[in-house]
Parts: C-alpha cells; structure tokens; sequence
C-alpha cells in the first residue's frame, strides 16, 4: 500500500507485509489515519483469506503498527517492527465513525467454533479498545445506524440457522426479529433513513428475487418496498 500526495506524486507513506500476505482493503478513518485489513495464503490454496487483523498507518508513514491481531511482526520500509500486544482475536471494522478521528467500532472474536462476538469501540492510535455489547447469536456481524450506534446483529450457530437481532440503542436490550428456523427465510440489514427511524432490510422469499423492505423501528412493522420481478438465473449470489 503507497500513499502519495496529489499535488506532486511523493511518496509519503508504504506499507509491504511478509511472503503470502496481502492488504485486504484499507479505509480513511480521519484525513490523516488509515486502517487495513490483512489477508494470507496457507497452503496450496491460491485465495487469500483474512486473518482477522487491524494495521494502522499516518498519511506521512509514522504511527505504523499492529492494532489489533495476533502477528507477532510487520514489515516497513524494510524493517521489521514489533507491536506492544498482540492478541488471538479476529477483527473487523464496522464503522468508522464519520466525525470521530480517533476512534472506530470493531468486531471482535476469539478463535474457535461458534465465537461469541463483542462490538468494540477501539482508538485507531494505539488498539485500546472499550466494549459497547455482546452479540446476542454466535458467529455475530453488526450494523450500525448513521450516528455509529450498534442496531443489528446478525449471525448463526452451529446449526447454521440464521438469526437477526435488533435494538434501539445502547441502553436498550437486543430482540429477536428473524429466525431462519421458524420463518423460512433471512433478513439482511442494509443500513437506515436519515432519521435512523427506519432500517433497510434485505429479505429472502421462498421463490423468486428478493426483496427490499422497510423495518419500523418503533412499531416493528415491515413494508416491502421494491422486488424484481424477474428473478436471473444466470447468476446466483450467495451473503454468508
């Protein structure tokens, strides 16, 4: 990963990772700070996979480092730099906060089968990092409404039936709105209005497409809003 500035093409900023190591993808999470997701390869297999680990850069090269995983080292510019910590959790970023420039919100789990998943609040400076709340299904993803407060979380057991949970707030408890079990069906968050008074949902139909529905997020009452009427089948796309 190379940052350069616009005005004269300088090179201000590199980041190279070990052999089988990839940058999975990288976000601007303040106009001088990037985080990158890491990905490898094991074995055989050509496809990297993510390794669950969080790098932090400055636009200008300082402040390079491990923020949150469990590789023990990262190189720069040739060298090999030791982070202080480093942990056997796998994250993800969720949020990045627009208008916060030191913090994000992660996902974090630990090694295992059928993980508990916490959501994180996590200083993009140094890792530290406070919970906000624990996943109320295994294997969690989260959502977050447009003032970055967690609202869904999504996930599955091992008995591989999705589950989608939403809350109002922060105060507020999670509750249960889509078992894939007893409905039939999934249901996806996609994001949230304006006003974060209704939520976007993707939601599975026995046959056919697809559709896009509106969740009311104080009465609970869902209202289709578009559906293919045709459904392709050319291609078909699968949400883990």
């Amino acid at each position: 990963l190379v940052v350069m500035q616009r005005s004269d093409l300088k090179v201000t900023a590199s980041l190279a990772m070990g052999k089988n190591s990839h940058i999975e993808g990288f976000t601007w999470v303040s106009p001088n700070r990037l985080i990158m997701s890491m990905s490898m390869k094991f074995g055989s297999e050509d496809t990297p996979h993510l390794t669950g680990e969080l790098y932090g850069i400055n636009a200008d090269g300082s402040g390079n480092g491990l923020l949150v995983g469990q590789r023990k080292q990262v190189l720069r510019a040739g060298s090999r730099i030791q982070p202080a910590k480093t942990q056997d959790v796998v994250a993800t970023l969720v949020d990045d906060l627009k208008g916060d420039d030191n913090n994000v919100i992660v996902a974090i789990s630990l090694f295992g089968d059928d993980p508990v998943t916490r959501a994180e609040k996590m200083d993009v400076r140094n890792g530290r990092r406070v919970l906000i709340t624990r996943a109320p299904v295994r294997n969690a993803t989260f959502t977050t409404d447009n003032s970055g407060v967690v609202r869904f979380a999504r996930g599955a057991g091992s008995d591989n039936n999705n589950k989608l949970y939403y809350r109002a707030g922060d105060e507020a408890e999670w509750r249960q709105i889509n078992d894939e079990s007893a409905d039939g069906y999934r249901e996806f968050p996609l994001g949230f209005s304006a006003d974060d008074k209704i939520a976007y949902l993707r939601v599975e139909k026995q046959e056919g497409p697809d559709a896009i529905a509106a969740y009311d997020t104080v009465t609970g009452k869902q209202t289709e809003l578009l559906r293919d009427a045709v459904q392709n089948e050319g291609i078909q796309l699968e949400t883990f």
